[in-house]
């Protein structure tokens, strides 16, 4: 009797220490797919990153970096239900998850869930350790400018640049705002510091030729069509630029 249990307790052990090394097996190998899939992400090859990054999930689907990842893979790809599931689970794998939060919340403004995202963005600001909130400001402002609060959304942008003074895309978002409620001076000055700080940024300066046409500033209006179709000719800013052009000279 003695005898059999040794040999249950040896085969026990056994089988114990083979399922934790099948787990630790699997949680490197997952490692290893995810640092593959990190290489192809910043590489910008992301089928590959996003065939790597499936394969550390299937193996190691309880961390959220991992899932994190893969959300943005797919949001790269504009498949955004998928990159939502992902992101969803990173959050509730890790609430403090901030960037997550954050990256969740744009997922959800493409999905057009806008007081979904408002929360998310709220909740990545609560978090003391959140080293962006610049970010979420931004995406913040970008949520309620949908929602066609443009006053609020401009307290954001404020917000915004006022952590990053740089943030070009805060400075042509608070323009294409101001200008909703038709405050044109303080659009025409959003949109010059979004050159100003991004002097290759067509798209604010096709806002700030349309801005100076209102305000009836043809000779610089002209300018700034000229320079979208300097900056990016092939783009559908620069045709709506030379119709504009043509109706100017």
């Amino acid at each position: 009797m003695n005898f059999l249990r040794a040999i249950i307790l040896i085969v026990s052990v056994f089988v114990l220490s083979s399922c934790v090394a099948t787990t630790a097996q699997k949680q490197a190998d997952a490692s290893l797919r995810f640092k593959m899939g990190q290489v192809y992400f910043s590489e910008t090859k992301y089928s590959l990153a996003l065939k790597e990054l499936i394969s550390a999930v299937e193996l190691h689907p309880d961390e959220p970096s991992y899932r994190h990842l893969l959300g943005l893979t797919y949001f790269t790809r504009k498949k955004y239900d998928e990159a939502a599931v992902h992101l969803e689970e990173a959050v509730r794998l890790r609430p403090d998850f901030a960037d997550a939060s954050v990256n969740l919340g744009v997922v959800y403004l493409r999905l057009g869930r806008l007081d979904e995202a408002v929360e998310l963005f709220n909740q990545a600001l609560e978090n003391v350790f959140y080293a962006t909130p610049e970010v979420a400001h931004y995406n913040l402002g970008c949520a309620y400018y949908e929602k066609g609060s443009y006053r609020q959304s401009i307290v954001h942008f404020k917000r915004t640049v006022s952590i990053n003074n740089k943030y070009a895309l805060a400075f042509n978002n608070m323009g294409l705002a101001f200008d909703k409620l038709g405050m044109l001076d303080k659009a025409e000055r959003s949109y010059r510091s979004a050159v100003k700080n991004e002097p290759r940024f067509a798209a604010a300066y096709f806002n700030l030729g349309e801005v100076l046409l209102k305000k009836k500033k043809r000779r610089a209006s002209l300018a700034a069509f000229r320079k979208v179709v300097e900056l990016a000719p092939q783009s559908e800013k620069a045709r709506n630029a030379r119709d504009y052009i043509d109706l100017l000279r």
